[in-house]
């Protein structure tokens, strides 16, 4: 039922303005704190900002908004505004084109826990208020169309005159305005909604790019040298979301790695990550693109480190107890523990399980993959953990671990005490500390007939508040070191190390170099003895 009578022109440039107000308080705090908006040139230059982002929304509804489809794009663009205007102003999160690959592969694996954890009441009640009202509003107008031809000249015509007045403010300020725009590039991806919307065209554009390539083998060449005395066996554990500053093993205050640090590991305390999300990291871990020339795209059109150790022989298997393999485990065999979660576990946690029951899985494969195989085939089993993955840290660790108190028990960090999340985190780092020494453990005793080796690395970090800023993803250029500098270390088992001849203070003299997740295919490579044309010894840790 309509209760307002409005034509399309005045209700579209109504919601623009709306949207261009309302829904920009991030960019509107990040672009004032580093301009005098006070002064003629610094409010000549917000407002051509403000008129920008004004006439783009008026745009793309006279282009797009024709009859009957004018309201629900307007719906789509109030409530998709306040969802992205909560995410930017409360927890400083951006979506660019990566977070939305993390988006798009979360509803390729559904997995709805992440959605849901986001899921929260303060978030409903930024979107009733900014999305939902208004929508509701729009709907209850009645919209007076003009004929055809009369329409779209109106249209045009209200879009010339704003080009107009832009067009005169930056020719009046255009020195200044060049400047500063150019000096600060990065606040363009506080823009909402038209930062996302060039985002997700970027997205296309590489999936597109991405279909239309056929998949490049790399590592064809791939041989294993020779088979060691012993069988080997090695585990890759992907960790997710841990930053190197909180594993006291870096340094950190707090004792969070009461566990690794009586194992005679090799810690690399200057790991950088190749992405600040999953579906970006994960790909760029076992690929053999280094990160100055990768992308998930090129990636996912050639093959990867599993692929090529398959070609060498090797047994590859991925567990996963996070959302997926992103495309890594594609043409090798997968388990994924949380899509299905054993109820019966004794690490079962309300729908989800806790990292041990990839310890577990791990028995079961390596069984499984050791009776069907007489060859003495090496095997490589990767473990793709959910860590420290937030926003409800305190769901990643049993009761047991709850060691620092009070624990933020929220899924909206934000309105925890710094103290609270901090406390919460720091236990998913103890648990995550417990989990890899009982695999060293594992290794150790129920395989001590094998020549066995674990590395460690997570696939981006997290910020826990820090200028406003919470979980993960922004854009490399813009986050902070919290989320880009990660824990990675090495385990050989002394079987390893004696039958493979480690140079072990040579191993052990790479501790304070610079590393990365470039390293990681190369060295797993050289652990164990893979030869192909495509490995490069200067990104190798083992460093034969």
């Amino acid at each position: 039922m309509s209760v307002f009578k409005l034509s399309s022109i005045r209700l579209v440039l109504l919601v623009s303005l709306f949207i261009t107000l309302a829904d920009n308080q991030a960019f509107f705090s990040k672009l004032s704190g580093r301009l005098d908006i006070f002064s003629f040139q610094g409010g000549a230059y917000l407002f051509s900002l403000y008129l920008v982002i004004f006439t783009v929304l008026v745009i793309i509804q006279f282009v797009f908004g024709i009859r009957y489809l004018l309201k629900p794009i307007m719906i789509f663009l109030l409530i998709a505004s306040a969802i992205l205007s909560y995410f930017g102003q409360q927890l400083g999160v951006i979506f660019d084109v990566d977070m939305v690959r993390n988006i798009v592969e979360n509803i390729k694996d559904n997995n709805q826990h992440e959605a849901l954890e986001l899921l929260s009441p303060p978030l409903i009640r930024h979107v009733l208020l900014y999305g939902v009202l208004p929508a509701i509003l729009v709907l209850l107008v009645r919209i007076n169309y003009k004929p055809f031809f009369r329409e779209v000249f109106w249209r045009i015509a209200s879009v010339l005159v704003l080009l107009a007045v832009i067009s005169g403010v930056l020719a009046a300020n255009f020195k200044f305005t060049s400047y500063f725009s150019r000096e600060n590039r990065d606040l363009r991806v506080y823009i909402t909604p038209l930062y996302v919307i060039d985002s997700i065209k970027g997205f296309i554009r590489s999936e597109l790019k991405k279909n239309k390539a056929p998949l490049k083998i790399v590592g064809d060449d791939a041989m294993q040298v020779a088979q060691g005395i012993n069988r080997r066996i090695g585990i890759m554990v992907v960790g997710e979301t841990a930053r190197w500053d909180h594993f006291s093993l870096n340094g950190y205050a707090r004792e969070t790695n009461p566990q690794l640090k009586k194992i005679n590991i090799i810690n690399y305390g200057k790991a950088i990550s190749c992405g600040t999300s999953t579906a970006y990291s994960v790909p760029c871990m076992f690929s053999f693109l280094d990160k100055s020339n990768y992308s998930p795209g090129k990636a996912a059109r050639q093959t990867n480190l599993l692929d090529v150790l398959k070609k060498a022989g090797i047994k590859v298997y991925w567990i996963d107890n996070n959302s997926s393999c992103k495309g890594v485990c594609e043409r090798s065999g997968e388990i994924n523990v949380r899509n299905h979660p054993d109820a019966s576990s004794p690490f079962y946690t309300e729908g989800e399980l806790f990292d041990e029951e990839l310890i577990t899985q791990t028995d079961k494969v390596l069984d499984k993959l050791l009776k069907e195989d007489n060859s003495n085939a090496d095997i490589l089993i990767v473990l793709h953990t959910m860590g420290s993955h937030g926003p409800k840290y305190y769901r990643r660790y049993p009761d047991t671990f709850s060691r620092f108190e009070p624990a933020c028990k929220k899924a909206t960090p934000q309105e925890c005490s710094d103290k609270e999340i901090i406390n919460a985190y720091d236990n998913t780092i103890l648990y995550t500390d417990y989990v890899l020494s009982r695999l060293i453990a594992y290794l150790q005793t129920k395989r001590a007939d094998a020549d066995a080796f674990l590395i460690y690395a997570s696939d981006h970090g997290e910020s826990l508040g820090e200028k406003g800023v919470y979980l993960h993803g922004l854009p490399y250029f813009l986050a902070p070191e919290a989320q880009t500098h990660v824990p990675m270390f090495v385990w050989f088992s002394d079987n390893y190390i004696k039958n493979e001849k480690l140079d072990m203070d040579k191993i052990k003299a790479l501790q304070n170099s610079e590393v990365s997740h470039d390293y990681l295919s190369h060295t797993l490579l050289s652990a164990f003895d893979v030869k192909t044309e495509i490995y490069k010894p200067d990104h190798d840790l083992i460093s034969r």
